[in-house]
């Protein structure tokens, strides 16, 4: 199903990039959480704002590089001169994608657990809970923003389009959000994004409301990994 040589060959072109933001990710969350903060408290100080614009740069960044930078570049080419289906290709390139920013939550939610327990001197199973379904949330929003990017970048050969649709196309949902916590004039701009489905609230009052919320980020992101995987077999490439 996936290229093993092609794995490591992304893994390598983008680990530099995801261990500082993963690290940046991690250290702020630690910073907040180890001053003593209760878990409410660092949801709202922390897990409104923060790991979407981190996450985001990664998103988009390595959005264009899985496809459009390497059919821009030529290097898709030499991918496809080798036994190497465009679907195994595909499918390399969105496990690569979803799997780094799983781990990269995971790292986030250790941390956030660690730096808990040392601020508080002592963390419950509730609250490990709820640090694992805010970084499960984060990760379904990323996986919607993610297959955003990913379906850019298999329609378009040029970097500059594929930046321009999927990066701002994600851009534009984070910033609507930020612009809508600050006001009632601006509030009605969230609830026009994927973010205001990361329902933070939710998680934390035990609601089960963000249940299908996280199910249709999830779901935004498969349809859009699935289209974006069935264009890039079928249409024609510049090789």
């Amino acid at each position: 199903m996936i290229s093993k040589t092609l794995m490591k060959q992304t893994i390598k072109s983008n680990i530099a990039l995801w261990i500082i933001l993963t690290g940046i990710q991690a250290f702020m969350v630690f910073g907040v959480a180890s001053a003593g903060t209760n878990l409410q408290q660092t949801a709202l100080a922390y897990y409104n704002m923060l790991p979407g614009l981190i996450s985001a740069i990664y998103v988009i960044i390595t959005g264009n590089k899985l496809l459009a930078q390497q059919v821009d570049k030529g290097t898709m080419a030499y991918v496809l001169s080798t036994p190497v289906k465009r679907s195994k290709v595909t499918a390399t390139q969105g496990l690569f994608f979803l799997g780094s920013l799983l781990l990269m939550f995971a790292v986030a939610a250790a941390a956030h657990c660690i730096a808990h327990y040392i601020g508080s001197g002592s963390i419950t199973a509730a609250d490990i809970g709820h640090v694992a379904l805010l970084n499960l949330g984060l990760f379904c929003l990323n996986a919607a923003f993610s297959g955003i990017c990913f379906l850019a970048s298999a329609v378009f050969n040029l970097s500059k389009y594929a930046i321009a649709v999927g990066g701002g196309i994600v851009g534009a949902q984070i910033l609507m959000s930020i612009m809508g916590m600050f006001g009632s004039s601006f509030r009605w701009m969230r609830s026009f994004t994927l973010v205001t489905l990361f329902d933070i609230n939710s998680v934390l009052a035990n609601s089960g409301d963000f249940i299908w919320k996280f199910i249709v980020l999830a779901a935004v992101g498969a349809v859009c990994y699935t289209i974006g995987s069935v264009a890039f077999a079928k249409r024609d490439l510049p090789l």
